[in-house]
């Protein structure tokens, strides 16, 4: 299901030359503190149909100037023929760090984090949304704490603004797990917007730029997002909208 689901749309998206970079920088917008940092992924693709993601991860929330909660990560993935074959990430929450690793081992995916080793399917992806291509999987690993969590997904197509008038459609997936996400990619196959529900809160991730370095064209928020961002000048002023997860 997921392959059909996934495959076709993935069809239609471009796909990045070889040896070149892809920037993809995001502001993390939450409910109720506002901007509160920034998510950047790294994508290069080599020859051998390979690909290294390095993603990093800022976040301070504040009031009045006083930090009440800060995270700080630095991730790696290594990808060959569509399959992750190594993953390390360090996460810094407030002073305390916890290290991720994992790496493929025959038919299966190895992951060791401070709650011990657990074995999982070949196909885990991590809770990255870099591609359409990661939600392509029954299993998702938590960037963050290295986790294993079965996964579905739904989609559908969006209706959106654009500065351009262009009346183009993105795709919405929803991951459904222990938590709810979603990720919100246009017609390119760049991920615009994702969106984690962390208990009662939406932390949502807007693209800034795209990886070619043009602007987010997007005057509007999907369905589904809070007011007060949808409202929000720098969103209208057509930076990006809505979606989160990376954890």
């Amino acid at each position: 299901m997921w392959a059909a689901l996934v495959g076709g749309f993935a069809a239609t998206a471009a796909t990045p030359a070889l040896a070149a970079s892809q920037i993809y920088e995001y502001r993390i917008v939450h409910p109720v503190y506002g901007d509160i940092g920034t998510y950047t992924n790294v994508v290069e693709k080599k020859a051998g149909d390979v690909t290294d993601v390095q993603t990093k991860l800022d976040v301070a929330v504040k009031v009045l100037g006083v930090v009440l909660y800060s995270e700080a990560a630095v991730r790696s993935e290594h990808w060959q023929g569509g399959r992750l074959i190594s993953f390390h990430s360090v996460t810094d929450t407030n002073d305390q760090k916890v290290e991720v690793r994992g790496e493929a081992n025959g038919n299966s995916f190895v992951v060791t984090s401070p709650s011990g080793t657990v074995v999982g399917p070949a196909d885990v992806h991590p809770s990255n949304p870099w591609s359409i291509n990661v939600l392509n999987t029954n299993m998702m690993m938590s960037a963050k704490s290295g986790k294993l969590y079965t996964v579905q997904l739904r989609s559908r197509e969006v209706e959106d603004a654009r500065a351009d008038e262009s009346g183009r459609k993105v795709r919405q997936y929803e991951i459904d797990s222990d938590t709810r996400q979603f990720v919100w990619l246009d017609d390119h196959g760049v991920p615009v917007a994702f969106r984690t529900e962390e208990g009662e809160a939406a932390i949502d991730f807007l693209l800034i730029r795209y990886p070619s370095g043009e602007p987010g064209l997007w005057l509007d928020a999907p369905p589904g997002v809070s007011a007060a961002v949808a409202s929000s000048p720098r969103l209208v002023a057509g930076q990006a909208f809505q979606a989160s997860f990376g954890h």
